[in-house]
Formats: structure tokens, sequence, C-alpha cells
């Protein structure tokens, strides 16, 4: 009985160190990852109790694995404790996940604008709730880890490090930097570890200080950049740093460029108006399209509703997340701010406008597949674009790593060219209280109860101004009228803001790019005074807003009456990526968003409504404004420098270039590393493992060689061994004479004792050296 006991702890002595390890890896991977992503969606949790769970679980399921014999009575127990405790706590646990949910959907809601549920909860009992919760999950965490390791799931691992990013990219939260050091450095080491004696039992003691040795160099490669890093950008002023976000902007552009492939066509810039450069188009299909009824359509893609001086940008994900409410009522009630049109049309009868349904098919050949180009006539959102969701009311982002390429929508025709018309009718349906249409009374109060909620949100959100731009109006156009009573009506807010355009500005496709501190529009309209349709579009946008109407900036193509010229239902138009263009679009109260054209050079090349007639919106007519005594006068010399400008990098972007280059130099070098010992290992294996008996021998007295010369002393049996192998060895190069079963046992012998030797002998910098650089095993 003794005898037993002291070979059964001699047993678990042996694989105590390789069970330490496993646990290790475990809690740094799945136990710092999964805490360092909660860590960065919800700042105040705990992550103590979620770390221990984590951290005991490895152990447990290590010790576990080991007792073989006992593994079905152990596992039967474990399972059983485990049902007994979720039935006994089923309600804490309950309240304490739904506690945890609803934090991440208040999080994602706000970062990212993914709109979860959020569930009531008593207060009563939470923390106890949240408490047991994150034990719960760091058990579940640890034996999710636990089989990763053991039964290799290599995907399942690199697809968990790729969350962090993912994350990092939707909701622009940036995760703590030391935690991820320690999951990253874990990942390496665990893909090290699953890949080593691949065929074999993982976990014994024999390698363990090798593998430890590498993660001492791997800790400082990483301390070492991380103390660079620090000195080159200081923590306190890492936010504020103008070099880090241009890094960040540049990053999240060109990986946008490789994903969606937005330049192929044209160089619209997706509201980033520093960016804008001269305008360059290719005349190649950047869309194909069939139509049931062939019609000339404005195909709206990007949309801005926020300048900030240098962009556009939608209304943050955080301001939308506000007014979730009034998303989630309209949509239940089917009103969206991409198919307002086609319900506006519905409320009245009139033959002469559109009304007739068809199917658009889109191919996107060389667009940005980013977005889903539609009309301003679309008679239903795409599958997959309803409920409660902000964007559906501006940009319809494609779905999809790399977007859509291919789709089908629904639309009614050509309405933009008679929105003066549509909208004086429907203005007459909803001041008069009754409708003309099918739709019947119910019909219009219901939309005119949606409109009012819709237009209050639009005039919050779409008509801000910077308080610069506001004084440079002033100044150039004249009185904007009075907000309390109202917005200038559209008609003298389109031809002022025309005409001053016009006279005061040149349409030229060769712009310079503007990346000075400055405002993009004060620039464009006090100093170079020369743009294209980005620039035109920009202006207009915000002089609406100063004239108290809502506009946005809009970028996508045009399918003009040209196009369609003698085509009939379902055959292929062909729009080139010379169609790619920016405009101004409007909101019009009652009726909607409607594009308008605000690029000289553009005039008459799309179908105009008239705008003499139907432009009245008494709701929100401002008090007339007194026409002003004269235009600003025209400058004579509009400066026209076309030069290029050569980027000068400072020190600051070398050292950081320099810091970007070393990093990724050093993480190909740990994965090059790891791959190329997997791959000498494999192939060695399947040398030592041939039928060929001779071939086998040679290569292993050829491994053999390389691991004798490679020590400087070894034992007088092992050395006779050798010389012994090394003459079977040149036996099976260049004797005819076949190599016994037993010459080729004692080759492999030779190996096993020279590693033995080796190893014990060389210093822990040697052993990593010979296993990880020379491979030699």
């Amino acid at each position: 009985m003794e005898v037993w006991i002291t070979r059964q702890e001699e047993k678990h002595r042996r694989y105590l160190p390789g069970i330490l390890l496993e646990s290790i890896l475990i809690f740094l991977v799945n136990g710092v990852g999964t805490f360092a992503l909660l860590h960065t969606l919800i700042p105040s949790v705990n992550g103590i109790p979620f770390l221990v769970s984590v951290a005991v679980t490895a152990l447990f399921c290590g010790f576990l694995f080991r007792l073989r014999e006992h593994l079905v009575a152990a596992v039967f127990s474990l399972s059983a404790a485990a049902g007994i405790c979720l039935f006994a706590f089923s309600g804490m646990l309950l309240n304490g996940f739904l506690s945890l949910w609803n934090q991440l959907a208040e999080v994602l809601g706000k970062k990212a604008g993914i709109y979860l549920t959020i569930y009531q909860l008593k207060d009563s009992g939470k923390a106890n709730g949240e408490l047991a919760a994150f034990i719960f999950l760091g058990i579940a965490c640890g034996l999710l880890g636990f089989l990763i390791l053991k039964l290799r799931w290599y995907v399942l691992l690199l697809l968990f490090a790729a969350v962090l990013p993912v994350v990092l990219v939707k909701t622009s939260l940036l995760p703590d930097t030391r935690l991820c050091l320690c999951f990253y450095a874990g990942t390496l080491l665990e893909l090290n570890y699953m890949t080593k004696n691949k065929g074999g039992n993982l976990g014994n003691a024999a390698d363990v200080s090798a593998f430890i040795a590498g993660a001492f160099g791997l800790l400082l490669v990483s301390v070492f950049g991380g103390v660079f890093l620090q000195s080159l950008v200081p923590k306190n002023e890492y936010q504020d740093s103008q070099l880090v976000a241009n890094a960040k902007e540049e990053a999240l552009s060109g990986l946008s460029r490789l994903r969606y492939k937005g330049q192929g066509a044209n160089s619209l810039p997706d509201g980033k108006l520093k960016q804008t450069g001269a305008w360059s188009a290719s005349s190649d299909t950047a869309l194909e399209i069939t139509m049931e009824h062939p019609a000339s359509l404005y195909l709206r893609g990007f949309v801005g509703s926020v300048y900030d001086g240098s962009s556009w940008t939608e209304i943050s994900t955080e301001e939308a997340y506000e007014e979730k409410d009034l998303y989630y009522w309209l949509h239940q009630e089917g009103f969206y701010g991409e198919t307002q049109l086609l319900n506006a049309r519905n409320l009245i009868q009139d033959d002469s406008l559109s009304s007739e349904k068809g199917i658009i098919s889109i191919n996107n050949k060389t667009a940005s597949s980013k977005y889903l180009y539609t009309p301003y006539e679309l008679s239903g959102l795409p599958d997959g674009y309803t409920g409660e969701n902000a964007q559906a009311d501006s940009t319809l982002y494609a779905r999809g790593l790399f977007g859509e390429r291919t789709y089908r929508i629904s639309s009614l025709g050509n309405l933009v060219s008679d929105f003066t018309t549509l909208g004086a009718k429907v203005y007459q349906t909803l001041t008069a209280g009754n409708n003309a249409g099918d739709g019947g009374a119910d019909a219009v109060s219901s939309y005119r109860s949606q409109e009012s909620y819709y237009n209050t949100f639009v005039y919050q959100e779409d008509t801000a101004l910077p308080a610069s731009l506001k004084t440079l109006f002033q100044k150039e156009l004249g009185d904007g009228g009075n907000r309390d009573e109202g917005h200038t009506d559209y008609y003298t807010a389109i031809t002022r803001i025309r005409s001053y355009l016009e006279k005061n500005m040149t349409y030229s496709s060769q712009t310079d790019v503007f990346s000075e501190d400055g405002d993009f529009i004060e620039n464009f309209l006090t100093t170079s005074k020369i743009g294209h349709s980005v620039h035109f579009a920009t202006a207009a946008a915000l002089m609406f807003r100063y004239y108290g109407i809502p506009a946005r900036y809009v970028e996508g193509y045009l399918i003009t009456p040209q196009d369609i010229e003698g085509k009939q239902a379902g055959d292929t138009i062909e729009i080139p990526g010379t169609n790619g263009h920016a405009w101004t679009e409007i909101y019009v109260d009652g009726l909607g968003w409607i594009p308008l054209e605000m690029t000289p050079s553009y005039y008459g090349v799309m179908e105009e409504a008239n705008l003499k007639t139907g432009l009245e919106a008494k709701g929100k007519l401002a008090a007339s404004i007194p026409e002003t005594e004269s235009q600003p006068p025209v400058e004579e010399n509009i400066r026209t420098n076309f030069s290029l400008k050569l980027a000068l990098f400072g020190i600051e972007k070398f050292l950081l270039l320099f810091l970007i280059v070393f990093d990724t130099f050093m993480f190909l070098f740990i994965l090059a590393v790891i791959f190329l010992r997997a791959f000498t290992n494999r192939k060695r294996r399947k040398c030592f493992a041939s039928q060929d008996t001779k071939l086998a021998v040679r290569a292993m007295a050829g491994y053999a060689r390389a691991l004798y010369e490679h020590g400087t002393q070894y034992s007088d049996e092992t050395t006779l061994l050798y010389e012994r192998v090394r003459k079977i060895g040149q036996k099976a190069a260049f004797s005819p004479h076949p190599v016994s079963a037993s010459e080729r046992h004692d080759t492999a012998s030779c190996i096993r004792h020279l590693k033995k030797e080796l190893k014990a002998s060389a210093s822990w910098y040697d052993r990593w050296i010979m296993k990880y650089i020379e491979r030699l095993y």
C-alpha cells in the first residue's frame, strides 16, 4: 500500500509542472482575455471572482484529466454538483446575467449602434446575482479554455484573439494595455504549446523549462517595446496626440479601402473632406442596374449629418441611442426616413405622379461595397434593415465583412422630379385633415403624427451650424431670418445659395487637398474659391442650415436621363464611375428628404422639379427677408494653385513608423519561428516514420550527427553508441546491404540519449536557441 501511494505521488509530481503551465496559459488567454473584453465594455466589472474561478477551474480540469482511472466518476460527480447549484441558484444567476446583459446592451447601443433588448430587473439581490454570474462565467471560460488547449482548436483560439480588435473598431473603446499584452502573449505561447509535440501528450515536465525561457524572451521584447512606446508618446498625452489620431485614421481608412475597394470607381471621400483633392473618376462601369420601369434616379450612398470643419459624419451612436424610443415607435409603425416619399405618395391621388412599384437589381462592379445605393423613392427597406435601427433613416450600410455586391430593392419610380407638386398636395391633405387617396382619414392622422415627431428630430439634429460659419454666412449672405418664426422659404433659400455659389465660386476638378488646421468650407468660400461637387454640396448644406432648413451632405451615383435613353424593362444599364457625385439634400416639411443639385456644372444633368410652385411650407415659413442691396463683389484674381505638395515627415512620425515596423517585425518573427519549428518537426517525424528503412535510418543518423556536433561532452556510453550509429548511417547511405530492425532501433535510441544529455548540459538560453532558432528538437 505504501509503495502504491509513493508511486502515485511521484506520478503527480511529474505531471505537476505541465498542469501548472497549462493552467497559466488558460488563465492568460481565456481568463485575462475575457476580462479585458468585459472591462472594455463594462469598466465597473469586478474581475477578481471571475479570474479566480477561471484559475481554479483550469487547475481542477488539469488534475482531473490526469486521473484517467477515476475520470468517469469525477465527471459524473462534477456534473451532478453543477446541476444542483444551477437549480438552487437559478434565480440569482438569471438576475446576474440579465444585469450584465443590460449593461452590455447600453454600451453597444451607445458606442456601436447595436440595439439589444433591455430587461427590467429588481434591485434586490443584484450585487449577489452579478457575483454568482461572474463565478459561473469564469467556470465556463476555464472549461472552454481547457477543451481548446487539449483538443487543439486552433480556429477557436484565433477567433477569440480577433474579438478585441473587432470591439475596438466597432465601439472605438480602447482596452487596457496591460491586459491586452498579457492576453496576446498568452495566445502566442498557447499556439506554440499546441503545436509542440503534435500527436503526443501535452503537459510533460521535460519541456516546461525551455517553454518558460521562450515566454521570458517574449516578455522582455514586449516590455522593451512598451517602454519605448511610453517614451515616444506618454500615456497622459496619448488621447490628445494628433500623431496618434492621424495614425489611427490612416489605419482605419486603409482597412476600409481593402474591405470595400472604394477607390476603384472615383474619388468620393466618404465625407472626409480634408482628404478631398483633385476629382478623378474612371469611365469603367461602377454599377450594373436592371429596372422593371427604367427611370432617372438619385442613388444615395453615404449621408453626412454632422459637420466638424474637416469631415461629414453620421449622427453619433450615443445621440442616436438617446432617441431609440422614437426609432422604435416610428419603425414599428412602418415610418422610415428612407421610405418617407412612399408614405407621402400614398396619401394622395394624382395620376400624373409616379405610383407603379418595380424591382431594381443592382450589381456593384467597382463602386464601394460599403453602402447600399438606394433611390429616394424606396417602397420598402431590404430584408434585415427594418427594426429599431438608427442607420435606416440615413445611410444604409451593406452587410457582411466585405459588403454586398449584388442586391435587389423595390422602388416607386421618379418622384424627385415632381417633389414640388407632391409636397404641395401632401401639405393640402395634411392641412385639410382629410385624404383624397385610398387610405382614409386614419392614414392621414397616423402620417401627420409620425411625421411631426420625425420632423422635430430632424430639426434638432440637422440644423446644427458652427458659430464661426454663422458669422461668415451673415457677412456673405446677409440676414438669415428669425429662427423663432421658422425657416426661410425654400425657393428663396435655393435661389440665393445658387446665386452666391455661381457668382463667387469656380468649378474645377483640379483642386488641392486642404490639410491645414482651418475650417474646410471657410477656406473654400474665402481663400481657394475653387472646388467640385464635394465642395459645393458641403457649402450648400451648411448654407441651408443657416437659413433654418435641415440639410445633409450626400454621396452616391446618378442614373441620368441619358443613361436610360432607349432602355426597356430588364435591360442592363451601365453606370460609369464618372456618374459618382456629391449633392445636398434638404428636408421638406411634411414630405421628407429631397436631393437638390447645387453644383453649377451639373445643372440640367438630372430632371428638376419646378421650384416656383409648391414650395410654400406654410408651417415653417419665416418672415420675409429683405433683399440685400448689392451682391458681394467677385474676387478678380482667383487663386489657382495646382502644384503638388510634398509631405515631410517630422521626427515624431519617423519614430512612430519605426516602432510600428519594429513591433510588426517582432510579431511576424515570433509567428515565423513557431511555424518553422512545427514544419521542421513534422518533416522530421515523417522521415523517421518512413516505410523505407534505409531512408528512415539515413534521416535519423543525420539528425544524430547534428545533435552530437552541437554538444561538447557526452558520456562514454553515448559516444560509443553514436559511433555505432554513424557506421549504420554510412551503411544505409552507401551500402547495398539492407538495414535491420535492430539497427533502426539503435539509431532511434541514440537520438534519445543525445537529446537527453544535450539538454541536461545546456543552459536555459541554449535550450531555447536549440529549440526555436536552430530547431534541433
